[in-house]
């Protein structure tokens, strides 16, 4: 599939953003408003397993008709870690896991729908749906956990999620380099296709706009959060968890 086979803001594009936007929306609402605390923590829980269960079946099958490829299929770029990251921090209200997937869910997941990249989708529609689904449920988990289960960044998230993000960007390098040629895991060795402002310039110096960029979407992402706590805080009280 080609960009031209799915244009950004096209009509199908509109639609499947339409449909994410709805379930986001409505499901913390129904949570929130409208379950008992027994059926939070059972939606909660369906939403875990879901998330890592579609990741599965999507590998599987690839797997079953003999596409899958180390260099390419992992669950090995920031959605992919986020993906599961959501799932644990749903399972065991961890705060680590929750600080993680909050800003690389909101602002990687959310590029992905916003700019989706069709030269990455070999199967058509199959991979269209999955794309959505796969990055949709980051962002349905992550509003779930703030909305519902009243989950809060600490003071620090921000410093601490940059600074383990390029920790794990020098280990994903490593891991690229040991699954060779072709393997382009967070597209540190080759720039990603899709309509994205950010990439500026051809390898390596969209590394350094993409790396910026990004640290400014996460402070961006961050500041209704800070505002929120800081809020609560001078009320006397505040809704950070332990990890």
């Amino acid at each position: 599939m080609s960009p031209t086979d799915f244009p950004t803001f096209g009509t199908e594009h509109m639609v499947y953003m339409g449909v994410c936007l709805a379930i986001w929306l409505a499901l913390p609402f129904i949570g929130k408003n409208y379950l008992s605390p027994s059926q939070r923590i059972g939606v909660a829980l369906f939403l875990a397993v879901f998330t890592i269960f579609q990741e599965v079946l999507f590998d599987a099958f690839q797997i079953y008709i003999d596409d899958f490829f180390l260099k390419d299929d992992l669950s090995l770029h920031m959605c992919g870690i986020g993906l599961f990251l959501t799932a644990f921090a749903l399972w065991k209200k961890s705060q680590a896991a929750f600080e993680l997937a909050f800003f690389w869910g909101l602002a990687g997941a959310f590029q992905s729908i916003i700019t989706p990249d069709p030269a990455r989708w070999p199967y058509g529609d199959i991979s269209i749906f999955w794309n959505f689904l796969s990055h949709g449920i980051i962002i349905l988990n992550v509003i779930w956990l703030i909305w519902v289960d009243g989950m809060r960044c600490r003071k620090g998230s921000l410093l601490n999620t940059f600074l383990i993000t390029n920790g794990v960007v020098f280990v994903i390098s490593v891991v690229n380099k040991i699954l060779g040629d072709g393997a382009n895991y967070w597209f540190i060795c080759a720039k990603p296709g899709g309509d994205n402002p950010f990439l500026i310039g051809e390898w390596p110096y969209y590394l350094i706009t993409f790396e910026l960029v990004g640290f400014a979407l996460m402070g961006l992402i961050y500041l209704p959060m800070w505002y929120s706590v800081h809020r609560q805080e001078k009320g006397g009280f505040t809704l950070s968890k332990t990890a």
